[in-house]
């Protein structure tokens, strides 16, 4: 559990190591991960984002290889030399429990050592850090200072799944509630970066769905994700994080297991589900929901979803409901067997907590398959007007449904 110590309201540290050129950039090599954390904390999740900082830095030093930690910041905290708000963190670790030259610090520390320690390798004067040139650029920034050639990467902030920020939030919330990313131009920045990653974990509400997993397929080898709300507290980091330089579907595995019992020993909150999906075979997956929705799109056009499996337990309500038992149902609750088979494919690990606190969080776990799916409803006009304009309308098949109401 985090137990770094946060004795104060407002941070403002000052890094003796802070350069504010240009990152130089390091020699590629082709062992192993670095890790990329994009964090955008300019919102009611500072501290905690800021807490996870240290369980990085926590699960870094029990590494027994080399290997690099970096982090964007963008939150209320001021971490910079005179006060910047924006800024890239390097922790690197020998193997044998350094960390940036120094005997790795104790959980119980404040916090304040572990982030004085932190090597400032850039500075950016006031950013959105949630408008997509300033995101591909600053993880461009980041792998210029990677000792590697392969990355993982991690955004930990607010999240809505495929929503339009205009109604909620896609990804992130710097500063207004409104300023945020859609998730197509998510997927356009990372793909300006030119690097597809080994994984992406998202540290983020909802984005286990088959709208995400749809979107992200061609950026990352693996998706890490949750499809309901994620605890403030986040992902332990400080229990997995050698499994993540690991870079293989096992040690994947072991995260999202760490993660789930991480919270089933919460006494404070203890709710989760996570999935661990396989990228390459998203696309054969959709074409068979594709498939099961075309074929139904008659029973579609006036579908009561009221029995299934809801995961926005809280301020999501109809994000999404969960796909394997919503297809079954269409078959009046016989799997076929080619969706049942692909989805075990492409769904490589799932869990989540039948007993939760609050209540209202618990999963049914006979109807959980890890992933989650909006079904266009009449009383989300607005979500609707914009699920139109998206590309997995037309890629999902709900392009071909005519619903009984004003879609």
């Amino acid at each position: 559990m985090k137990k770094f110590l946060v004795g104060i309201c407002s941070l403002l540290i000052l890094f003796s190591s802070c350069r504010n050129e240009d990152p130089e950039p390091q020699p590629d090599s082709s062992e192993g991960i670095t890790i990329l954390a994009y964090l955008v904390a300019n919102n009611n999740l500072d501290m905690d984002l800021l807490i996870n900082i240290g369980a990085m830095y926590d699960g870094l030093g029990n590494m027994d290889q080399q290997a690099t930690l970096l982090i964007y910041w963008d939150g209320r905290s001021k971490l910079g030399s005179n006060g910047a708000q924006h800024l890239i963190l390097k922790y690197q670790t020998d193997g044998k429990g350094n960390i940036n030259g120094l005997p790795k610090i104790s959980i119980d520390a404040p916090l304040n050592d572990v982030l004085d320690i932190a090597e400032i390798v850039k500075e950016y004067d006031t950013q959105s850090s949630v408008d997509k040139d300033v995101m591909a650029q600053v993880i461009k920034d980041m792998i210029a200072q990677a000792p590697t050639d392969k990355f993982g990467l991690i955004f930990g902030s607010h999240g809505s799944s495929w929503l339009n920020t205009i109604y909620t939030r896609a990804f992130g919330q710097d500063g207004s509630g409104d300023d945020t990313i859609l998730i197509p131009d998510m997927v356009e920045a990372l793909n300006s970066v030119g690097k597809k990653f080994e994984f992406i974990l998202f540290d983020v509400c909802y984005m286990c769905t088959a709208e995400v997993a749809y979107y992200f397929r061609n950026i990352c080898n693996y998706q890490l994700s949750s499809v309901m709300e994620v605890p403030a507290y986040g992902f332990p980091y400080e229990d997995f994080m050698p499994y993540l330089y690991e870079g293989d579907v096992e040690n994947y595995k072991k995260v999202c297991q760490s993660y789930v019992d991480f919270y089933r020993n919460n006494n404070t909150m203890s709710w989760a589900t996570v999935a661990l999906i396989d990228s390459k075979e998203v696309d054969n997956l959709v074409s068979e929901i594709k498939k099961e929705i075309v074929e139904h799109k008659d029973v579609l056009a006036s579908y009561n979803t009221s029995h299934l499996q809801e995961y926005g337990k809280s301020s999501g309500p109809n994000i999404a409901y969960d796909l394997g038992q919503f297809i079954g149902d269409l078959n009046v609750g016989n799997m076929p067997t080619s969706f049942n088979t692909q989805m075990d494919k492409t769904i490589l690990f799932k869990e989540c907590l039948e007993e939760a606190f609050p209540k209202n969080y618990a999963v049914d776990a006979d109807n959980f398959c890890g992933m989650g799916i909006y079904i266009p409803l009449a009383n989300r006009s607005k979500w609707n007007e914009y699920f139109k304009t998206l590309e997995w309308y037309t890629a999902s098949g709900w392009n071909e449904v005519t619903f009984n109401w004003d879609f």
